[in-house]
């Protein structure tokens, strides 16, 4: 094992380290709560209103589907099935790393003046992970931002790449809407959403998810909660609707599945886009396009996967087929280039992904952090993640 090999590795034990103290403190602020980034789940009158819903049943929130469907997934040679005892378990995931897991410099990014840059067609700016900024003729909406340079409850969980946190609150301009897909820590940020506060008129979240806004200070009048194929119309020429998603919700371990998570349809200015949140691959999206779409550009979940969490995220070749299922004219591969929370190289999931969109002719634009795609330009097809 070269040295070069350990470095990946010695962060991770490093992480995992952090990681079992973060679990203790979490477990601990069950009781009191004195973490203000943990939020606080729907109780009373909201609970009520919640526990009335279709897709509420047995105390949870539920998919679509029990089970995510299988189509043809792609292995990563570092994941296995395979079981044992929890510390060997353990080792093995530690010392079986693949040297790429983090990248082997700072990623380059393209510094984008986000204020006072205007666009004549919808225009995504992706910040790495879920997180983008839509710029539209009349508004700017912000979607799953984290800016914090970590994902967790407390500073000390898993990192953001170098050169990956370059964009925070200071670079965006004054926010029409913050949506949210779900609350885990890397979509929901309580650093980030409380440094944006000033700047953000009003928030959308999946139900349920409000009341750790509520928690951290946001007026009711300001949060906008929907179920699934429900909308909210922002501007004449905008409508935001919120749709199935098969994936959970939580911010602790022990209250699992009490918020919403969701993906959206976005009508812009005359143009229709899909944005996945996290999701296994299911029927939904088949659904969703037969009811919502064609999609002129769809932002696809690519990352993180793995056989031991199969029912959460998809593999490359699942985002593939859910592009199909939707109608998506362009596509663009998210949830990679900023934080390592499975155990495939950093760059495997665009790789995989562009090779089963090819194949099945699935046109795929991948821009660098921060740089502007609109709606209807040609694919960015440079493989700046492999020059390194």
């Amino acid at each position: 094992m070269n040295r070069n090999h350990l470095i990946p590795i010695k962060r991770r034990i490093w992480e995992l380290l952090m990681g079992g103290t973060l679990v203790v403190a979490v477990v601990l602020a069950q009781g009191c709560n004195p973490i203000r980034a943990l939020g606080k789940n729907p109780s009373g009158e909201a609970l009520k209103r919640i526990e009335a819903l279709p897709n509420y049943q047995d105390g949870a929130f539920q998919n679509l589907e029990q089970i995510a469907q299988n189509v043809q997934t792609v292995r990563s040679a570092t994941t296995s099935v395979r079981r044992g005892p929890r510390w060997l378990r353990m080792l093995k995931y530690v010392t079986s790393q693949p040297k790429e897991l983090l990248p082997p410099k700072p990623l380059v990014a393209v510094k984008t003046d986000l204020v006072n840059t205007t666009y004549n067609k919808p225009t995504v700016i992706w910040f790495g992970h879920s997180s983008f900024l839509l710029k539209t003729g009349a508004m700017n909406i912000l979607f799953d931002p984290s800016f914090s340079g970590f994902a967790g409850p407390v500073k000390g969980a898993i990192r953001a790449f170098k050169g990956s946190h370059v964009y925070d609150h200071t670079d965006m301009p004054v926010i029409d809407a913050l949506v949210i897909s779900h609350d885990h820590y890397d979509h929901l940020d309580y650093l980030t959403v409380k440094r944006l506060r000033k700047k953000v008129k009003r928030v959308i979240v999946p139900i349920g998810v409000g009341s750790h806004f509520r928690r951290w200070g946001f007026p009711d009048d300001m949060i906008t909660e929907l179920n699934w194929n429900e909308s909210v119309t922002l501007a004449e020429a905008i409508t935001i609707t919120a749709t199935p998603a098969h994936h959970r919700s939580n911010r602790t371990f022990k209250q699992v599945r009490k918020t919403l998570w969701a993906s959206y349809v976005i009508n812009a200015d005359g143009h229709t886009l899909f944005f996945s949140g996290d999701s296994g691959y299911s029927r939904h999206f088949k659904l969703i396009g037969e009811q919502y779409g064609p999609f002129d550009l769809a932002l696809l979940e690519c990352g993180q996967y793995n056989e031991k969490w199969p029912q959460s995220h998809m593999f490359p070749v699942q985002t593939a087929q859910a592009a199909l299922d939707l109608r998506a004219a362009m596509t663009i591969p998210i949830h990679w280039a900023k934080y390592a929370e499975s155990e495939h190289a950093w760059n495997e999931p665009v790789n995989l992904y562009r090779k089963a969109a090819d194949s099945l002719h699935v046109p795929v634009t991948v821009p660098r952090i921060g740089e502007p795609y609109t709606i209807g330009t040609a694919a960015i097809r440079t493989d700046w993640w492999n020059a390194f």
